[in-house]
């Protein structure tokens, strides 16, 4: 498995992260948009953990590698949120893509509680890594940086949840993932 890049890659950015938190500029003890002086997150901010080992293609392909290995590292917020949603997104997934190239997507979102413990969320970002032969395979990969927007639905068990993600007309993911309060 090519597991060591997407966890090398989450490792050194939740590194970044937690540094850069101890290092933050002091603020006032509060301000208005729920952020202190011990940190760069808002008050009821979480984040949230998920891995993915595989990916469900709707058309398989010999071209298509068994393990994609996805890591997802995201903040939820209550803070600016649009469209009705009780939660905006900010995060980073690694993974290998279908054709085992090292892919990032970097994204905003929205998530809505649909009840108690269903949840849907939808993302939009930019996602990079499909080059070569693989390269026309998602729309709009000119410079080999494409928009893309995913939606999702998850079931939540406490601080677990399952997620199940469509990518386009192509491909589903099932993934786990923990949020951290």
């Amino acid at each position: 498995m090519k597991l060591w890049k997407p966890l090398a890659a989450a490792t050194v950015a939740l590194c970044a992260a937690q540094s850069f938190a101890q290092i933050s500029p002091t603020l006032a003890d509060a301000v208005t948009d729920g952020r202190t002086a011990d940190t760069w997150l808002r008050d009821g901010d979480v984040l949230f953990f998920q891995y993915a080992p595989k990916t469900l293609h709707f058309r398989p392909s010999p071209n298509h590698v068994k393990w994609t290995n996805m890591v997802n590292v995201e903040i939820q917020s209550k803070y600016d949120r649009v469209w009705g949603a009780d939660q905006t997104l900010f995060g980073l997934a690694l993974f290998d893509n279908s054709f085992g190239q090292f892919s990032q997507y970097i994204y905003w979102g929205q998530k809505w509680d649909l009840h108690p413990n269903v949840y849907a969320k939808v993302t939009a970002g930019l996602l990079h890594g499909y080059h070569g032969k693989y390269r026309d395979k998602i729309p709009f990969n000119r410079a080999e940086i494409a928009p893309a927007i995913i939606p999702a639905i998850g079931v939540r068990f406490g601080n677990l949840s399952i997620e199940g993600i469509l990518l386009g007309g192509a491909a589903m993911k099932f993934a786990i993932g923990y949020t951290f309060r």
